[in-house]
């Protein structure tokens, strides 16, 4: 059985850990010649919205989106110097249903995303996007654990 890789979606959240799931990414676009998209999903938190007299500047929304632009050209930046074909994508919204959404878009054949491994009571407050992800995605998601001493 052969099983082709032509576009791989990488959900990338700035976190420390981003950089080793765009490694992954990488590693298995360069093994499959895929295509890369980066994704990155802002959104207000529910709790944000719902503080009375919460001030938000007229061009929050304009800023938040240019400064993920920026982080994912310096990750695109990195994967186009290994030979990658790569794209970039911000898009506003909860991040687990923007990932599937996006997913469906571009036809991706697999979702590469980073896990923090929340647990106990955060993990059952908060849930993961990864797990929603790994649950609803239109195609397989391979999860990056950070590694040891990570957090």
């Amino acid at each position: 059985m052969t099983i082709e890789i032509r576009q791989i979606l990488v959900p990338l959240d700035f976190s420390e850990h981003a950089p080793q799931v765009a490694e992954w990414a990488a590693h298995l676009a360069l093994e499959h010649q895929s295509r890369v998209v980066l994704l990155h999903a802002y959104h207000l938190p529910v709790e944000f919205q719902q503080l009375e007299g919460a001030y938000l500047p007229p061009d929050f929304w304009t800023n938040v989106k240019a400064e993920a632009v920026q982080g994912l050209e310096r990750h695109a930046a990195s994967l186009r110097a290994q030979g990658l074909e790569v794209e970039a994508v911000v898009r506003e919204g909860y991040p687990a249903t923007v990932i599937e959404e996006e997913a469906e878009r571009q036809n991706a054949d697999l979702i590469v995303i980073g896990t923090r491994g929340l647990t106990g009571l955060r993990h059952m407050l908060l849930g993961s996007v990864a797990e929603r992800v790994v649950q609803k995605a239109p195609c397989p998601v391979l999860t990056v654990k950070p590694r040891s001493g990570s957090t």
